[in-house]
């Protein structure tokens, strides 16, 4: 049991680590505007903010990914709703927040860094479902046998 955890917590781990990386390759694309000193100005600080929400992006995946070892408790791993709380619980939490930011910033026509950092979000938590659902039948089916 303890390798079937390990291995899906690197997974994860490692899983983070990639989403960061390109996090970080997107915020890097971003076109540049030629203007003044004071657009110029904005462009640094947009660029050191969307640097440190990539750092809080990174530091909640990788809270959550060791969160991920509590399913070494056989009352966590053998009861589902804790299981799905170890994988999804604070992926879900730190994704309602960000969606209620993305929204309250739609809502006031004021497209932001928000949306870059809801959509790797997004993907992180479709990558921690899957990797959820993988880790339930791994255990069902050693369960079973």
């Amino acid at each position: 049991m303890k390798k079937i955890v390990f291995k899906f917590w690197i997974i994860n781990f490692l899983i983070s680590v990639a989403l960061f990386f390109i996090y970080n390759m997107v915020i890097a694309a971003t076109k540049t505007v030629d203007g003044n000193l004071f657009e110029k100005l904005i462009q640094i600080l947009e660029l050191l903010l969307n640097m440190g929400f990539a750092f809080i992006y990174f530091i909640a995946m990788a809270i959550s990914s060791f969160v991920l070892l509590l399913n070494l408790v056989e009352k966590i791993r053998n009861n589902f709703y804790l299981s799905l709380s170890t994988f999804l619980g604070i992926p879900l939490f730190c994704f309602i927040l960000i969606i209620s930011n993305v929204l309250i910033d739609i809502r006031l026509h004021n497209f932001t860094i928000l949306t870059t950092l809801a959509i790797f979000s997004t993907i992180g938590l479709l990558l921690t479902t899957i990797q959820f659902l993988l880790f339930r039948k791994r255990i069902n089916k050693i369960q079973v046998q």
